[in-house]
């Protein structure tokens, strides 16, 4: 039987602070782990990547500088990573770092190679000097350092990561029902770790806001609600403020964000609704905490089904959790939930990942309306009805379905996309 405890454990160990875009970032962290060995001059760099991987860092702006892609990631990893720091590798770089992994591109040593087996995360970094030759792998998840190398000696080495969970998982395991059941049982002083998840994310939220980040998304429905064009209500308030965060944060902003399962834009996500929520409706300090636990739980328990990367955006799964935690601070119990949950699967379960971007951001916006909307239709009992589509007889049933669209047809969409990219890109 699951318990109040094995849910908190669940939750402090789904949510890290990321600086930066987390699949660049990773390859970032592989690289600090090269050089952290190898302290000649690098010669050549090969770094072969999953499918889900290249896809995911070709895109993005990477922190403290305008550059993006595979490239930069490896070059100021190497230059100027700090391995220590996990998914904040980067947070010390300064211009002169900037300059000097110019100076390693402009010698161009680094080669990207798209991987050709069917591991799902996978980044490898191989750098050569006149003497010797050092090696890291990071496999399964964005920190799990599988494999660092010099020379022919292993230094370090860790278990494989399956990062598809298993059944007998606990995050698999427990339900929407246990976590709308006993997370309302846990104390503020069990909760009061999410008061970093809170002050990280928001502070993104608010550099978007100040500094116009990205497309200016955010700006933009900030004007049309001051227009009268738009409601200042709640919905418009909470898309705005959540897509200013992922406009910072996909723009390369220097600041950490609290990701949740190994991604910032989820985490990000899954946190600044129910901040906003919660202000509008003036909830109770315990019930935001309350709320947030809901809306992040969710989400892992959700990606159990499919696990951390696929060709299914990941806005899909934090729009789920915000509808849960949105349901509960409306006043909304597990029937609420379940029928909000329903809703937003017959919505957007479609939405593709092609990649990690600042047009990311369009899609959280998208996720957050879609999520507060399906919260206020469960509220009043309103749900998409399980002989249509891929919804089941309950979330649970209906979180199955989804795993089989995604692990089945959506593979071969997957390659489809990444195609479409790795053409436009010319790699």
């Amino acid at each position: 039987m699951i318990t109040k405890n094995d849910l908190l454990g669940v939750l402090k160990a789904g949510i890290a602070p990321a600086q930066g875009c987390t699949e660049p970032i990773a390859i970032a962290l592989t690289a600090a782990y090269v050089t952290s060995v190898l302290t000649e001059k690098i010669n050549k760099i090969d770094i072969i990547l999953s499918h889900n991987i290249l896809k995911n860092a070709m895109g993005v702006a990477i922190p403290g500088t305008n550059e993006r892609g595979v490239k930069m990631a490896v070059a100021l990893g190497a230059v100027a990573g700090l391995p220590e720091l996990q998914l904040e590798v980067l947070r010390n770089v300064d211009d002169n770092h900037v300059a000097e992994a110019m100076q390693m591109l402009d010698r161009n040593i680094i080669k990207v190679i798209l991987s050709t087996s069917d591991e799902i995360f996978w980044i490898e970094v191989i750098a050569h000097s006149d003497n010797h030759v050092a090696s890291a792998i990071m496999q399964g998840s964005h920190t799990n350092l599988y494999k660092l190398s010099l020379d022919d000696k292993v230094l370090q080495k860790n278990e494989r990561i399956d990062p598809i969970i298993q059944n007998d998982d606990l995050r698999q395991l427990m339900t929407i029902n246990d976590i709308m059941r006993l997370v309302p049982t846990m104390t503020e002083e069990e909760l009061s770790f999410l008061d970093e998840v809170i002050a990280k994310n928001y502070a993104i939220a608010e550099y978007g806001i100040k500094h116009n980040s990205g497309y200016g998304i955010a700006k933009s429905i900030k004007d049309y609600v001051e227009k009268g064009i738009l409601g200042d209500g709640m919905v418009n308030y909470a898309t705005m403020m959540t897509a200013a965060g992922s406009e910072a944060r996909m723009s390369g902003a220097p600041l950490p964000a609290m990701a949740n399962s190994g991604s910032g834009n989820q985490g990000i996500t899954l946190t600044i609704p129910i901040i906003a929520v919660a202000e509008r409706l003036k909830s109770s300090r315990l019930e935001l905490l309350h709320a947030l636990a809901i809306s992040h739980l969710t989400s892992i328990h959700v990606k159990t089904y499919f696990g951390i990367l696929s060709g299914l955006c990941g806005i899909v799964n934090a729009a789920l959790g915000v509808s849960a935690g949105a349901v509960s601070l409306l006043g909304g119990d597990f029937k609420n939930a379940q029928a909000a949950i329903q809703n937003v699967i017959g919505d957007i379960a479609g939405m593709i990942c092609d990649g990690a971007k600042l047009g990311c951001s369009l899609k959280v916006a998208t996720g957050v309306r879609t999520a507060l909307n399906c919260a206020i239709l469960g509220m009043s009992n309103i749900c998409v009805n399980d002989y249509e589509g891929i919804n089941g007889a309950d979330v649970e049933q209906s979180f199955v379905n989804l795993g089989k669209i995604v692990l089945g047809g959506m593979k071969e969409v997957d390659k489809s996309i990444l195609a479409v990219m790795l053409e436009k890109e010319k790699y």
